[in-house]
């Protein structure tokens, strides 16, 4: 819906006109977001900037970029999959390093932070036979890798709710995005 279309009239509700002007509102919420996200709002003088922001879209595309969080299935190598994982901890804690602004997401961050040393450790754990490929004891590191993916989603899941459409990862689950939009988080 564009400005120009946005008129009002003797038999418009102001329910329509609310709905109407949420459109424009969230539109411009997410615009607003994206440029401040990216270091480019200006208003006059007054430059908007959230370094928190930006750190958890990075989080989110560390996460959203790399196979082990979406990508499961017999065809995976178990020692592929941990060295991306061990490299996707690492990014992530160095992105989450300093001051935060925003409790709540740096909690929520660290988070993401503990479950992927809590399940490479559940991981290097398991005996060589249970890490096999093919193997019908190799149940058990796929167990951990989807508890981890599942864990991690949520997390995702509930970061997205939170701070709108510029968390938009494409491989997020949908079931557990509408299971946390539904929840009350």
């Amino acid at each position: 819906m564009s400005l120009r279309n946005f008129h009002v009239d003797a038999n418009v509700t102001d329910a329509q006109l609310l709905a109407q002007s949420e459109d424009i509102v969230s539109r411009f919420a997410r615009a607003f977001r994206v440029s401040a996200a990216n270091g480019g709002f200006r208003f006059g003088g007054i430059e908007l900037k959230d370094p928190d922001l930006v750190r958890v879209h990075d989080v989110v595309n560390e996460i959203d970029s790399r196979r082990v969080f979406y990508a499961c299935g017999e065809d995976e190598n178990p020692r592929h999959a941990m060295t991306s994982l061990y490299a996707a901890r690492d990014e992530i804690r160095k992105l989450t390093r300093g001051l935060w602004a925003d409790k709540s997401c740096e909690r929520l961050v660290q988070e993401i932070s503990n479950t992927l040393s809590d399940h490479c450790t559940r991981a290097e754990r398991l005996r060589p036979e249970e890490q096999g490929l093919w193997s019908p004891d190799s149940r058990e590191f796929m167990s951990v890798m989807t508890d981890m993916r599942l864990t991690v989603w949520v997390l995702v899941a509930v970061l997205q709710r939170k701070l709108g459409g510029v968390i938009s990862p494409s491989h997020l689950p949908i079931p557990i995005a509408l299971a946390v939009e539904r929840a009350e988080v």
